[in-house]
């Protein structure tokens, strides 16, 4: 017992240092921009009162709110404004999506102060801790101590896991809640079981797919108690749903797709079913499989390796489990993955864009009364700007309407929000400082009226 608690400790360290290593040096990357100015304002507000917002609204409202997950308005548990770094104060813009995961990070803000690696630090803890609760989840499922090392190791050093581990959204905070809420529920600890199912729900709405699988799984297994205390749940769901004019499921996210996401399979998904089925693991093939289906074929956003991240540990144990050869081709995979990935996790070969060598250029010639015109302003770092800066949105306002002096700003990847008209516009008649075929930060620079 001793040897495998030291063992563990070694394989968390080691979890740890290869999520820690450098996490703080890249810039931050598409989403992780929402995540720390809404971040920023939960810190700024319990740091100063006069910082926060507040939006008139009842306490039914709120609840309701709550109860549906809506990020958009308050809710009970949460109102969380995105906070404007230019003008050094919230926007009016709410945003409380996985609102625990942010009050987390603001509270790491308040000991480390707000910059790239505290804001990272709750998924690398959160990805670490992984590795000690795969262990007893894979004991919990029969596996030997030896395998349940073993897959402890492999969750360890699995590229994918760490990857979302050095990003500052919650999925690898999800990822750990998720696993630990799949085995709560298979050793019947109900009331664990439901917190852990509501935390999981405000951090992430793939949470909802789990009580169908459950569902599922209970009438397979002829648990009719069971089955018909989670059909009963949702029956009062649907009630609360008609009565309320409640949108659980948020239906601009979960709907019929077509045509079907068919990139979510892949040869390690269809490997882990069929063992689970040789295996006859009814449990985990029921919450794999009806998440698979719910992905494919009822949910519109693009397919994102984000939203299968929490299925990983669930597909990586059974392959651990049946024959030698193949627990070894695995581990020989895993370790393959790691290896040719350290340049994109640790040297900044992920080709984000360098938005710290990029934006000088536009803060060097900045003049008094400029205006920005950008595709998803990364404001952060433009904090040096004079706070009576004013920014337009070219997603919001894509006509353009270019007045006065200033700047246009967008990442290469971004220039598919610009209309072919306006992009057209700016390259004809703008001057470039910087972009394409000037230097390879992959950052557009325009100015104009100078």
């Amino acid at each position: 017992m001793i040897r495998t608690a030291i063992f563990l400790f070694l394989l968390f360290v080691l979890a740890f240092s290869l999520r820690f290593y450098r996490v703080g040096q890249p810039v931050f990357k598409e989403d992780e921009f929402t995540t720390v100015k809404a971040a920023v304002y939960a810190y700024q507000c319990q740091r100063d009162s006069n910082q926060c917002r507040r939006q008139p609204t009842s306490f039914k409202n709120r609840l309701l709110n709550l109860m549906t997950a809506n990020e958009t308005v308050p809710n009970l548990g949460a109102e969380i404004y995105l906070w404007d770094f230019i003008k050094d104060r919230a926007s009016e813009i709410h945003h409380s999506r996985a609102w625990s995961h942010l009050y987390l990070v603001g509270g790491v803000y308040r000991w480390l102060g707000i910059n790239e690696l505290s804001s990272r630090l709750v998924s690398v803890v959160a990805g670490s801790l992984l590795v000690v609760v795969g262990y007893w989840f894979s004991r919990t499922f029969g596996g030997s101590a030896q395998i349940s090392l073993l897959y402890s190791g492999l969750l360890a050093i699995s590229f994918p896991l760490i990857d979302f581990s050095r990003n500052a959204r919650m999925y690898s905070l999800y990822t750990l809640v998720f696993l630990l809420l799949v085995t709560m529920f298979y050793k019947r600890k109900w009331l664990a079981a439901g917190i852990l199912f509501l935390l999981a729900y405000w951090l992430q709405l793939l949470t909802l797919i789990l009580p169908l699988s459950l569902l599922a799984w209970a009438v397979w297994e002829k648990r009719y108690r069971l089955a018909g205390g989670l059909l009963f749940g949702m029956l009062i769901l649907a009630g609360l749903s008609q009565y309320f004019n409640l949108d659980f499921s948020q239906r601009q996210f979960l709907a019929l797709a077509w045509p079907p996401h068919w990139q979510y399979l892949n040869w390690w998904l269809a490997a882990a079913l069929v063992l689970l089925v040789l295996k006859r693991q009814k449990y985990l093939l029921t919450i794999i499989l009806t998440y698979l289906l719910v992905l494919v074929f009822f949910t519109r956003p693009a397919p994102a390796a984000a939203y299968t991240l929490a299925l990983g540990p669930l597909i990586l144990w059974p392959l651990l489990n049946w024959r030698r050869w193949l627990r070894l081709t695995v581990a020989l995979i895993v370790l393959i993955q790691f290896a040719i990935g350290i340049n994109y996790l640790y040297f900044g070969r992920d080709d984000r864009a360098q938005i710290t060598k990029a934006y000088p250029v536009l803060t060097n010639k900045f003049q008094s009364g400029d205006k920005i015109y950008a595709v998803q302003l990364r404001d952060y770092y433009l904090q040096d700007l004079p706070p009576e800066t004013e920014v337009i949105d070219l997603q919001e306002n894509p006509q353009g309407n270019f007045s006065g002096s200033g700047f246009v700003v967008w990442e290469k990847e971004k220039a598919v929000h610009l209309q072919p008209s306006v992009l057209a516009e700016i390259q004809a008649s703008f001057h470039q400082l910087g972009g394409q075929g000037l230097d390879g930060w992959g950052v557009e620079i325009y100015s104009f009226g100078k």
